[in-house]
């Protein structure tokens, strides 16, 4: 009987072994993905105005004023900032926010 419960915890340590390698593979994954989520946002300190029109609810008016903003004020220091833009509210910004980086 003895054998048998050892035999089982040796199964038990082996399965859960095998098992953490995987799951470290999964969040280098993840990581990865996050990291590259990330890069694929828009810079709105960087973004012409017409990149910025693919963002939602801006059009050529309000990604002129992004711009416009951006001259007169210097680079954006968070996204939140998009809010004391003319024609941006929080809203929009909450829309947005997935999307673009400073």
């Amino acid at each position: 009987m003895k054998k048998f419960n050892c035999l089982l915890l040796c199964t038990a340590l082996l399965s859960s072994c095998a098992f953490m390698p995987a799951q470290a593979a999964a969040d280098a994954t993840a990581k990865k993905a996050m990291s590259q989520a990330v890069d694929n946002k828009l810079d709105i300190n960087k973004a012409s105005a017409e990149q910025l029109t693919a963002l939602p609810g801006v059009g050529s008016k309000k990604a002129g004023e992004i711009v416009k903003y951006r001259k007169l004020n210097g680079n954006f220091k968070s996204v939140d900032e998009l809010v004391n833009v003319k024609g941006i509210g929080v809203k929009m910004v909450a829309k947005m926010i997935d999307l673009v980086k400073v």
